[in-house]
C-alpha cells in the first residue's frame, strides 16, 4: 500500500470503530441516529471485507447503503487492495429520504469520498444503464429491497455486470424471497456458493438454518441455456417430481371421464401429495365424490347440453 491509500485505510477503521463504540451516526442534517437494528454487525462487516480483500477486487457494486457500515468495511479493503478512485459503486435511492445521507457523511469523514461513485436511484434503473454502458465489475454485494421480484431483478442484472469468476455475496440469505434468488444462480446460472455467514448460537437453537450471508462464484462460462431449460429453483419440487405430478393428475381426470371415480380418487390424491397446492386437483378431487352428472367436467356439461339443444331444434 502507496502512503495515501495506508493513511485512508487507518481512517476508514478508525471510522468503523468509533461507529461501533457509539452506536450512531451523523446524518446531512446534523442529527445523530442509531445504527441499530438497521447495520451490519461487526462480524458480518469483516466477513465482507475478507472477501473483498481475498478477491483483490478493484471494481466493486453495492445495492443499498443505509447507515454506510458496509460500505465501509468494502472501502476499506479496496484502500488495501490499491482501487482506483470511484471503485466502488453504490445504489440507494432512500440514502437521503430515509438514511438522512448519513452514509456519505461517514465515507466523506473517513477520507474515501473520492472512491465512491454514488447513484441516488433504484436498482432497476440505475443497473440497466450500467449494463448498457458496458461496466464490468469484480465484487457486487446485494442488499436493497428484499420482495421477492426486487431481489431477483438486482441479481439478474447483476449476474449480467459481473465478471467470469466474480464474486456476488447476497445478505440475508435465509429470508425466504432472497433464498429463492440464490437457489435460482445456483440451479438455472450455475453459480457456486463459496463462503457463507452463519450465526452458529441461533442455529444451536434450531433458528434461521439457512445462512445469514452467502457468497457466489459466478461460472467462468455461461451455463448453457435455451427457451426449453428452465430447472425449478423452490424446494422440494424437481422436473421429475412435476412430471410424475401432471401424469397422476392426467390419469385421475380421464379416469373421472370414464366413470372410475375410485381409480379417479386415487391418481388425484397421489398428485396431491406430491403438490398440495394445486387448486386445480383439488377440483378434480372434489368431483370424484359427487353423483355422476355433477362429476362430469363443466366443459363436457356445456358441450353436452350444447348438443340437446342442437338435437331439440332439429
Amino acid at each position: 500500500m502507496n502512503p495515501d491509500a495506508l493513511r485512508m485505510h487507518g481512517r476508514i477503521l478508525d471510522q468503523i470503530a468509533e461507529i461501533y463504540r457509539t452506536g450512531m451516526v451523523h446524518g446531512a442534517d446534523g442529527a445523530a441516529y442509531s445504527i441499530m437494528p438497521a447495520s451490519v454487525t461487526p462480524e458480518r462487516g469483516r466477513f465482507l471485507a475478507d472477501l473483498c480483500r481475498a478477491e483483490h477486487a478493484l471494481a466493486t457494486l453495492e445495492i443499498g447503503m443505509a447507515w454506510g457500515l458496509s460500505t465501509l468495511f468494502i472501502l476499506e479493503a479496496l484502500a488495501e487492495n490499491g482501487a482506483p478512485p470511484r471503485a466502488h459503486v453504490v445504489a440507494d435511492p432512500f440514502q437521503f429520504s430515509r438514511w438522512h445521507g448519513a452514509a456519505l457523511c461517514m465515507v466523506r469523514e473517513a477520507g474515501a469520498d473520492h472512491m465512491l461513485e454514488f447513484h441516488e436511484q433504484p436498482s432497476e434503473i440505475l443497473l440497466p444503464r450500467l449494463l448498457a454502458e458496458q461496466r464490468i465489475f469484480d465484487f457486487a454485494f446485494i442488499d436493497g429491497n428484499h420482495r421477492f421480484d426486487a431481489v431477483f431483478l438486482d441479481l439478474v442484472f447483476v449476474h449480467r455486470l459481473l465478471k467470469p469468476g466474480g464474486l456476488m455475496v447476497l445478505d440475508d440469505a435465509w429470508f425466504d424471497p432472497v433464498y429463492l434468488a440464490c437457489r435460482f444462480a445456483e440451479t438455472n446460472l450455475g453459480y457456486a456458493p463459496v463462503a457463507d455467514f452463519a450465526d452458529q448460537a441461533r442455529r444451536d437453537r434450531g433458528a434461521h438454518r439457512r445462512p445469514l450471508m452467502r457468497a457466489y462464484r459466478k461460472p467462468l462460462q455461461e451455463a448453457p441455456r435455451d427457451v426449453f431449460h428452465f430447472v425449478p429453483f423452490f424446494d422440494g419440487v424437481d422436473d421429475r417430481q412435476m412430471a410424475l405430478e401432471r401424469r397422476l393428475r392426467d390419469e385421475g381426470t380421464a379416469a373421472l371421464a370414464a366413470g372410475d371415480r375410485i381409480a379417479a380418487r386415487r391418481a388425484l390424491l397421489e398428485a396431491l401429495r406430491l403438490n398440495p397446492r394445486r387448486l386445480k386437483t383439488w377440483s378434480r378431487l372434489l368431483r370424484t365424490f359427487l353423483p355422476v352428472p355433477a362429476a362430469r367436467d363443466p366443459a363436457d356439461r356445456a358441450r353436452g347440453a350444447a348438443g340437446d339443444q342442437a338435437r331439440g331444434a332439429r
